[in-house]
């Protein structure tokens, strides 16, 4: 069984514009939909996307042609070591190609990240760049597709339950209305001698 793959697309941006937008937590979060990215974008460099779920370090960085790094999930069989991606950007007719070399992959994983890496990457990086390449363009994928080729749907939901359980109850609202002040009771009249 194979265990790796590559895909490409072509994407209407300059290549160092893709490059760029690759290695920024913010846009990466926003092009892929998928919750917090963490990008040291240097060689050496850690990263995490989709609130944790894939992670890695950043073998190589070519600025504006080439990323290499290792990836993981948190789906990986612990025996599993961490695979490895090579990203490739050049110039293309509209664009850039942007190609994604995956391998060193668990066999029986291959075909869920092929289809994930076409599903949550790069279809959504080239409709990033189609509405304009903005931070916040991309919308979140539906409900439903965030269960297809990640397999996150179960993993966000045992993490929803987790911080629910976790989370300290909101303290009890207090009124902003003025206190009154409690009635006066009038002294007793003391009684005279005699």
């Amino acid at each position: 069984m194979p265990d790796s793959f590559e895909l490409e697309i072509v994407v209407a941006a300059e290549p160092e514009r893709v490059f760029s937008t690759w290695l920024d937590a913010k846009e990466h979060a926003a092009f892929t939909g998928g919750g917090e990215a963490i990008v040291e974008p240097w060689s050496g460099g850690r990263f995490t996307a989709w609130d944790g779920y894939i992670h890695g370090i950043l073998l190589g960085v070519d600025q504006g042609k080439r990323i290499v790094q290792t990836w993981r999930t948190s789906e990986f069989p612990p025996e599993y070591r961490d695979s490895r991606v090579v990203i490739e950007f050049e110039p293309a007719r509209g664009g850039t190609r942007v190609r994604v070399k995956h391998g060193e992959l668990p066999p029986s994983q291959v075909k869920k990240y092929e289809k994930g890496w076409m599903e949550h990457y790069l279809k959504p990086l080239a409709r990033y760049f189609a509405k304009g390449g903005k931070a916040g363009a991309a919308k979140s994928p539906p409900p439903r597709a965030l269960a297809t080729a990640w397999g996150r749907r179960e993993e966000r939901k045992r993490r929803g339950a987790a911080r629910k359980a976790t989370a300290p109850k909101p303290a009890a609202r207090k009124s902003k209305a003025p206190r009154r002040a409690a009635p006066r009771k009038k002294p007793a009249k003391k009684r005279a001698r005699r």
